[in-house]
């Protein structure tokens, strides 16, 4: 199948993770580097993101929905099984598992495969509201 049959969102995903294996396939990034990066630039932005958006919801006047998670995707590939991953995607979720529990974070892991024959690894970062509020009450800010 070609990566036309993907939708948008699939092929950023897919584009965003192949330059990174490209990247430590030519030398120009380390493993380590890989997933501090998806930590970094997509977990944290992504978990900061929603904080401020819960921040704003809770003003006077403003969205009151309760947004209270976010969906990161960690890592996506071509393939038609969960097996099919390859040991980088894997490594980089174990290092966000292992950070976002070093967190003290409440989340699930999604390994999807589509019927398109992409494989997604994801994390959904639940309860930020009480997050914020267990940092507020530990004075982490």
């Amino acid at each position: 199948m070609t990566d036309e049959a993907f939708t948008a969102e699939e092929r950023r995903w897919l584009a965003v993770w192949d330059d990174k294996r490209q990247q430590v396939a030519t030398g120009a990034m380390r493993v380590d580097d890989v997933r501090e990066w998806v930590w970094q630039n997509k977990v944290v932005n992504a978990i900061s993101v929603t904080i401020q958006r819960i921040k704003r919801s809770n003003q006077p006047g403003r969205d009151s929905r309760r947004t209270d998670n976010t969906w990161v995707t960690v890592a996506a590939e071509r393939g038609s099984t969960k097996e099919d991953v390859s040991p980088l995607a894997m490594e980089t979720l174990a290092y966000v598992v292992e950070r976002l529990t070093e967190r003290s974070h409440s989340f699930d892991v999604d390994i999807m495969v589509t019927s398109r024959g992409l494989v997604v690894i994801s994390v959904n970062v639940k309860g930020l509201r009480a997050y914020m509020e267990r940092r507020s009450a530990s004075g982490g800010g």
